[in-house]
């Protein structure tokens, strides 16, 4: 499988229901699997495949799961992503290993002028 090189911020096309949403996605290694913003979800009017169980700093959370089309880079994808609150964060869509896995390979220099996270080229 021909794998992708990435910066750790992309843009990327959400796909679902005729309906098509481009925005800036973070690759994060630490992330198990893909979370993407509610309002995204709302806005492609996607219903839930699912739950499931997350763990981060804040503790343990049930999250709905959804499966998506994306499009990055020209690569296609089909994912399930947990759905999560983003609207405070800067990137409403984590791209996490699930989709990295065999897909994607991650250079923090092709997207970045340094280590600092808003250093975008």
């Amino acid at each position: 499988m021909r794998r992708v090189l990435v910066g750790l911020v992309e843009p990327i096309k959400i796909m679902a229901n005729r309906k098509e949403i481009k925005t800036w996605a973070k690759f994060d290694t630490g992330a198990e699997r893909t979370s993407i913003d509610k309002q995204i979800i709302s806005e492609l009017d996607i219903d839930p495949i699912g739950k499931t169980t997350t763990f981060n700093v804040y503790g343990k959370t049930v999250r709905p799961v959804v499966s998506i089309d994306l499009k990055i880079k020209g690569k296609k994808l089909n994912v399930k992503a947990n759905v999560s609150d983003r609207s405070s964060r800067k990137y409403k869509v984590l791209i996490g290993r699930d989709a990295i896995f065999s897909n994607f390979i991650v250079d923090v220099t092709k997207s970045h002028k340094s280590h600092k996270l808003g250093d975008l080229k």
